[in-house]
């Protein structure tokens, strides 16, 4: 049985950046949330130009397991964003 790769997004500064295509947030250190189609989707900033997601798993084990990351304020960053969404 082979495994199926699970696709993510990758975007370019520009959509990121426009309100048109969903509401975005920076959350802090590396990652940023867009949302996309009706879905919120976690990024990191790849280059000047692009955007890649990270999984919500891989969001969430790097925030629980983070040592350096200020955790505490992109948990109230993220709440934020979904409570401005709602």
């Amino acid at each position: 049985m082979s495994k199926q790769r699970k696709h993510t997004v990758s975007i370019h500064k520009s959509v990121y950046h426009d309100v048109n295509t969903g509401a975005y947030a920076a959350l802090g250190g590396p990652f940023y949330i867009k949302k996309l189609l009706g879905k919120a989707h976690y990024l990191v900033r790849a280059s000047d130009a692009f955007y890649h997601e990270v999984s919500p798993a891989c969001f969430e084990a790097t925030l629980e397991n983070s040592k350096h990351l200020d955790t505490n304020s992109i948990k109230k960053k993220l709440e934020a964003f979904h409570e401005h969404q709602s």
